[in-house]
C-alpha cells in the first residue's frame, strides 16, 4: 500500500526504524545464543563447534577485545586480540605483562583454520614475534610468502622458518 503525503512519509520512515532495531535485537539475540552454545560446547566437550565455525560466525558477531585485569571465568569466551580470536582454555584473571595473550597456552587457544601440513597446505606460521609454536617434524608451514619443511620437531618453537643458519627448517624452492 503507498500512502501519499507527509504523514504517509513519517509512518514509513517510523516502520524502517521500527524494521531495523528489531533486525538488531535478533542479531544480538542469535549471537548471544552462538557464544553460549560455544560455551555448553566446551563444557560438554563434545568440540563440535569448530574453529572454522567461530571464524565464519565472526564476520556477523562482535566479540569483545582482550581485557587486561579482567576475570575470564568461562571457559570457551572467544575474543579478539589484535586481528586474531582467541578461546579461553582455563578460568584466570588476565595479566597481559605476565601472561601475554599469543604465547600463554595455559589460558588462551588461538582461533584458526586448520591447515593440514602439506606442501600444498602449510600450516601458517605466525609473523608476529615471540609467538611459541608447536613445530612438528616433517609438515610444511608458509611464513612471509614461503614454505618450509620443518626437519626437526621443535615444542615451543620461537624461531621463525627464515631464521638464518637454523638447519631445523628447510626454505622450499620455487614456491
Amino acid at each position: 500500500m503507498i500512502i501519499k503525503g507527509k504523514n504517509g512519509n513519517t509512518q514509513m520512515k517510523k516502520d524502517v526504524q521500527q524494521l531495523r532495531t528489531a533486525e538488531e535485537k535478533s542479531a544480538a539475540l542469535l549471537a548471544l545464543s552462538f557464544k553460549a552454545q560455544i560455551v555448553q560446547d566446551r563444557a560438554a566437550g563434545t568440540k563440535i563447534i569448530d574453529d572454522g565455525m567461530i571464524l565464519q560466525s565472526a564476520e556477523l558477531i562482535e566479540y569483545d577485545s582482550f581485557k587486561d585485569n579482567h576475570a575470564y571465568n568461562t571457559i570457551g569466551e572467544i575474543f579478539k586480540y589484535g586481528d586474531r580470536y582467541f578461546e579461553v582454555v582455563a578460568p584466570h584473571t588476565s595479566n597481559a605483562a605476565a601472561y601475554p595473550v599469543e604465547t600463554t597456552f595455559a589460558y588462551y587457544r588461538l582461533v584458526e583454520l586448520a591447515a593440514s601440513g602439506t606442501i600444498d597446505d602449510p600450516i601458517p606460521y605466525p609473523e608476529t614475534a615471540g609467538i611459541v609454536v608447536n613445530v612438528a617434524s616433517g609438515l610444511y608451514y608458509s611464513y612471509k610468502g614461503g614454505v618450509y619443511l620443518a626437519k626437526a620437531d621443535m615444542p615451543d618453537c620461537v624461531y621463525p622458518p627464515d631464521t638464518p643458519s637454523l638447519w631445523q627448517w628447510e626454505k622450499v624452492e620455487g614456491r
